[in-house]
């Protein structure tokens, strides 16, 4: 399958042949394999796994995910390469989800997010 990981500044990752590709949809895990079912679902805060040869990791705090004839398409407003992923980006996306939570006026939904950001970051930095 092919698979494109883009942001609104630039293509992240894009790949032909790609094995399988494990998401943190918002119903939960889900794995992509080729001759998937047409899908498009939310991401929520977690990890993508490219697994190819040599699998690739991504952090993602949401987006939206397309999957339909053999192309995954993963459109995130923010996703980070784990291997370029700095203790610095970590400690800044970490200090926003808090700052967040920590105000009375946001909403539910930025709140829920930010508690899954945390919680995802917390197993990162574990590993």
């Amino acid at each position: 399958m092919k698979v494109d990981i883009v942001t609104p500044e630039k293509i992240l990752f894009s790949e032909n042949n790609i094995s399988m590709v494990t998401v943190p949809a918002i119903e939960g895990q889900i794995g992509f394999l080729d001759n998937h079912v047409p899908l498009i679902t939310f991401l929520k805060p977690g990890i993508v796994n490219v697994e190819n040869k040599k699998n690739k990791y991504f952090f993602t705090t949401g987006g939206v995910v397309d999957f339909k004839d053999n192309f995954l398409s993963i459109l995130c407003q923010i996703i980070y390469d784990i291997e370029d992923l700095t203790d610095e980006e970590i400690n800044k996306l970490n200090n926003n989800a808090n700052n967040i939570i920590r105000n009375k006026n946001s909403s539910d939904q930025d709140v829920f997010i930010s508690y899954n950001i945390i919680n995802e970051l917390n197993l990162l930095k574990s590993k």
